[in-house]
């Protein structure tokens, strides 16, 4: 009978072969082997018992039909027992295993039945494949041959050495003391004595059992009976992973990136990650070592190379942690452990901020182009009214061009000298120059708010703006693939893409070219010192390149990670990481400010207009140059005009030109 409870654990056997170092085949050696199947479920008991007893643990056997006896008596053991406190189930570990993506909740407990160290292998690859995968657990190893002296530290510590570069530390080792009925239980202590959990130093004997026959004494009082002789080291040493940790190192690994990191290679000042890294590291008693990675493997193509990638370090067991405004990918989920998330950020295009509009249109631009059609035909439509009211009066020499220059004053509130006699026309000219009054109080007015406020071009704020406008773009080699898509867009991004080694230096660039685009964090085009944060735009989050949660990146299993994710989660609760983040963002404004300061040492000016100490805006050329420009175009047409005026009259006098029409405009 099977009994499965909703906290389980694995249990899995390496059946042995019968070969020479596998269990005796003598059947009094195998009587002797037999006598420590007690032992070994007494004190699996006492290593898998958890709070509540009926959620002990699930044990998963893997026999093989042709089992050896001593396999077949521990599973014995184990499904009678008559508390069944912990359930069984029989599988076969040389099979692969059926899905079981259905459950969700991590092993508490392994129990590994193994030959010899090298047989060990195997079965954990076929854990690791599991959901329920959890190297926290406690595992029980247990050797089904006896062990001579000379092979047995060998073996136990080959068999420790090999879960530790799997990240399990919660190991003990079963094995019968040699030529005995005595079984010995065998670990290490990772932080024993002021060590770092970094190689096993020292093994510890913490449990010993026997099982053995008592005889009657009727002195005593005491009857024959099987009885355990049973005794405890544990004690003396403490968990296997404490809660403090004497302030061993924790090897970190970053990139200069703000405002998670800021700094430069040989000095790390702070930043979000790392005030969130010193306040973990003070609680668990530990001291951040970093490391700075090239800048080059954090923007060159994930692989998952462990010599030369970007996760090597980790990979090579130098560091423990990477940070540095990192994500996890599909490689990084392979081969490494993430914390939980604690920061949003966005990839996204930034190009150069729009530059200032032309200011010559200063003069023009108040109104929009049919506004200025109407006026202007108005003008040209009161200069005909005005001309055929001269002609019925007979007052003046009748010019259309006049009439126009005097319709136009009107229409500008100045003076015109037109005196007519007929009251009708009078009336008209004073509604006309009503007319004027307000469309010159109304140019005026705005001309003046137009005047001192910086007007600019059109922002691009999208893809398709830029590719329009025909923009470069440009990026870290790993962003590359997001365009590996069958549209468009993204094959033109493609084919028009500049891979850089250094963003920061690539991002520098929209200083002194207008035409490019450039692929990056927002959280660090908003914080980095290669360039003001006026100088450039990103585009806003419905154009994002893709959206991702920033985690830190851990060894396979470390066993530190749950606490770290555990203060991850009380710091994101408190609040803390957004006073971090100004705190970082601040970093970076005191270097601007510091680089302004040099600046304004040195006597340059800029901006839109001069500012007089009381605050007053001070006009420029530049400002009304239009009006200047308007003016001299005036000029030369009026140059012009009275050129061919003198030319047409010496034409005329000298070959005799009759009067025409054209002479009452010219002459």
């Amino acid at each position: 009978m099977y009994r499965q409870v909703s906290v389980w654990a694995l249990l899995l056997t390496v059946v042995l072969r019968q070969t020479a170092g596998d269990i005796p085949v003598d059947e009094a050696e195998h009587e002797q082997l037999l006598t420590v199947v007690p032992c070994i479920r007494r004190l699996c008991e006492k290593y898998f018992r958890s709070e509540r007893a009926m959620k002990g643990s699930l044990a998963i056997i893997n026999i093989k039909p042709d089992a050896s006896i001593f396999q077949q008596h521990i599973l014995r053991s184990f499904n009678e027992d008559p508390r069944h406190e912990m359930g069984v189930m029989v599988k076969d570990a040389s099979r692969p295993h059926l899905n079981a993506s259905h459950v969700t909740e991590k092993a508490k407990n392994y129990l590994m039945l193994i030959a010899d160290s090298s047989a060990l292998a195997a079965p954990i690859r076929q854990l690791r494949r599991l959901p329920t995968w959890n190297p926290l657990a406690q595992v029980v190893v247990v050797f089904t041959a006896e062990l001579t002296p000379l092979v047995f530290e060998i073996e136990v510590r080959n068999v420790l050495q090999e879960l530790f570069d799997h990240s399990v530390l919660n190991v003990n080792v079963m094995v019968q003391r040699y030529n005995t009925s005595v079984l010995e239980v065998w670990t290490w202590f990772p932080y024993e004595s002021g060590s770092c959990a970094d190689n096993i130093e020292r093994l510890r004997l913490v449990d010993e059992c026997e099982y053995a026959f008592q005889e009657r004494d009727p002195k005593r009082n005491v009857r024959a009976a099987w009885v355990y002789r049973e005794r405890h080291y544990f004690s003396d040493y403490g968990p296997k992973i404490p809660k403090y940790y004497h302030y061993c190192p924790l090897k970190v690994s970053t990139s200069i990136w703000e405002p998670f990191v800021v700094g430069n290679a040989s000095h790390i000042e702070k930043g979000l990650e790392v005030l969130m890294l010193d306040v973990i590291t003070a609680r668990m008693r530990l001291v951040p070592v970093f490391s700075v990675i090239d800048g080059s493997l954090t923007t060159a193509r994930i692989t998952a190379d462990n010599q030369t990638g970007l996760y090597a370090d980790v990979l090579q067991r130098r560091t423990d942690l990477m940070i540095g405004g990192l994500h996890e990918n599909p490689i990084s989920r392979k081969l490494l452990s993430a914390t939980i998330p604690y920061f949003q950020d966005d990839l996204t295009w930034c190009v150069p901020t729009a530059r200032h509009a032309p200011k010559w249109l200063n003069v023009f631009i108040i109104f929009n182009v049919w506004t200025w059609l109407i006026a202007i035909g108005i003008i040209f439509a009161a200069a005909g009214l005005l001309f055929r009211f001269n002609y019925v009066e007979g007052l003046y020499r009748v010019n259309y061009t006049w009439m126009l220059l005097q319709s136009l004053a009107f229409s500008l509130s100045v003076y015109a000298h037109y005196w007519p006699r007929r009251v009708s026309i009078r009336l008209f000219l004073i509604g006309y120059m009503f007319y004027g009054l307000h469309w010159n109080a109304a140019y005026h007015s705005f001309l003046i708010s137009v005047l001192t406020r910086p007007r600019y071009e059109s922002q691009i704020a999208t893809v398709q703006q830029a590719i329009e406008a025909g923009f470069g773009f440009a990026g870290a080699e790993n962003t590359l693939g997001h365009f590996d898509k069958p549209d468009g867009v993204s094959r033109h991004i493609a084919a028009h893409y500049a891979v850089c080694r250094n963003l920061d230096e690539c991002l520098g660039r929209l200083r002194r070219e207008r035409s490019v685009a450039i692929a990056m964090s927002r959280a660090h085009s908003s914080n980095s010192r290669a360039i003001g944060e006026a100088e450039l735009y990103c585009f806003s989050k419905a154009e994002n390149i893709y959206t991702y949660s920033v985690s830190m990146l851990a060894k396979k299993d470390f066993h530190l990670l749950p606490k770290i994710n555990e203060l991850i989660r009380r710091i994101s609760e408190s609040g803390l990481l957004g006073k971090w983040q100004k705190e970082s963002e601040k970093i970076r404004i005191d270097h601007d400010e510091d680089e302004g300061a040099g600046g304004d040492e040195g006597g340059s000016s800029g901006g839109d207009g001069e500012k007089s100490g009381e605050g007053q805006t001070i006009l420029r050329l530049d400002h009304i140059e239009g009006a200047f420009l308007l003016g001299a175009a005036g000029l030369l047409l009026a140059l012009a005009a009275f050129v061919g005026e003198v030319l047409y009259y010496r034409a005329k006098r000298r070959y005799r030109w009759r009067d025409n029409l054209a002479d009452r405009y010219l002459l």
